[in-house]
């Protein structure tokens, strides 16, 4: 179905979609046709029922080394608006409104617009050995998925100023989780088994909770004034409490508080 991506569901329960950059010769550049298959099949596990969490990674030795830079000679004023300010931000939007719990599984070179890939995800799982940064501006131009919005909110700001104003592309993975932009960092040998283990530890939860936590969480960080983010949270509690999955909790606690109560009678 797909050429530049691999699209696999498997896991605990058939509960996690892993969704694979394929281009492992151009360490996963990001070329028109990917991106535009990457958009479809975030667009598709939408309506996996079962799916719980959907790990984004690279086939290969890297995660993405951002845009596949042959493709800019092809492209005038306009293509180029359409596909940083249409099909990029899709993208990502499509990543961050996901319903799913979605990781980024990441390795090797993350860099420029796969660095923005990432920044779009729940959580960040990085080997030890990845090399990160945004390059946008050695080429004159800046990150158009949303990279400057999330390295300003995710950081202080003269942390966020360096890594965009530099254009480094060799920030290491130590570097970036003591910023606080990675999730987790495992050494190589371990890596795909420590990733593993935290995605069965997700898929344990509840559908609903993860979708309903992600979604509170993230409204909290778009900067909802207290109130506001309260009583979202509120009602999302008040939703799930009323759930299927929480509703059969509640009759299993009741039978195990009356059995308590019984015992304690001697009856």
């Amino acid at each position: 179905m797909y050429n530049t991506i691999l699209y696999e569901i498997g896991g605990p329960d058939n509960a996690v979609c892993t969704i694979s950059m394929n281009r492992p010769d151009q360490r996963n550049a990001i070329n028109v046709e990917l991106a535009e298959e990457l958009l479809d099949a975030l667009t598709r596990v939408r309506d996996e029922e079962g799916v719980k969490v959907v790990v984004l990674t690279g086939a290969g030795k890297s995660f993405c080394a951002g845009g596949d830079l042959s493709v800019l000679p092809t492209f005038n004023h306009y293509s180029v608006v359409d596909w940083m300010g249409r099909t990029g931000q899709d993208i990502v939007r499509a990543i961050a409104e996901n319903e799913k719990v979605v990781v980024a599984k990441v390795r090797g070179h993350c860099i420029a617009g796969g660095l923005e890939l990432a920044l779009a995800c729940d959580l960040i799982y990085a080997s030890e050995r990845t090399k990160f940064g945004v390059t946008e501006i050695t080429m004159g131009i800046l990150p158009g998925w949303g990279g400057t919005v999330r390295l300003a909110r995710c950081l202080p700001i003269f942390r966020g100023r360096e890594i965009l104003l530099t254009g480094r592309k060799d920030y290491t993975a130590a570097e970036f989780y003591d910023m606080g932009l990675l999730t987790r960092v495992y050494p190589d040998e371990e890596f795909d088994a420590k990733v593993d283990e935290m995605i069965a530890v997700l898929c344990a939860n509840p559908s609903d909770s993860l979708r309903m936590g992600k979604a509170v969480l993230n409204y909290s960080f778009q900067g909802l004034p207290w109130d506001a983010a309260m009583a979202i949270e509120r009602e999302a509690i008040a939703w799930l409490f009323h759930s299927e999955h929480t509703t059969n909790l509640r009759a299993i606690a009741l039978q195990a508080l009356e059995a308590m109560k019984k015992q304690e009678q001697g009856g």
